[in-house]
């Protein structure tokens, strides 16, 4: 059913849980599994964090035994780009917290989630 799972991953606690439902689904799907993570500001120092929290997804994922099929670190709107990287995938599932930004952030930004989920061609599974 879910060949291809996408797991947006900022470091926040819910997108820890989200990558702990992705690696059991794809453990009982047989899915193969991808990662992104999305820096706001396109400094190099932004970049830079972004490929740190990246790898902390893929090893998370590798130490339950699967392997990341790709992992991307992008720069933008992090809706944007979650949503263009799952089309390039040919993600059928895209798995995200619900929450990473602080509360301020959100007035000001916006859901990420929300985002994603009012305009994905795929299921998103949203994990609390």
């Amino acid at each position: 059913m879910y060949k291809r799972i996408l797991v947006a991953y900022d470091g926040s606690d819910h997108a820890k849980k989200a990558v702990e439902h992705a690696v059991s689904l794809a453990k009982v799907l047989n899915s193969s599994l991808y990662v992104i993570t999305v820096a706001v500001d396109p400094s190099q120092e932004a970049l830079e964090k972004a490929k740190r929290i990246a790898a902390e997804a893929a090893e998370k994922i590798a130490s339950s035994g699967l392997a990341v099929s790709d992992v991307a670190v992008r720069s933008g709107v992090p809706a944007n780009e979650i949503l263009n990287y799952a089309e390039e995938i040919r993600a059928d599932l895209i798995v995200m917290g619900s929450r990473g930004l602080s509360t301020i952030q959100r007035l000001v930004l916006g859901s990420v989630s929300q985002a994603v989920a009012s305009r994905a061609r795929v299921p998103v599974l949203i994990v609390k």
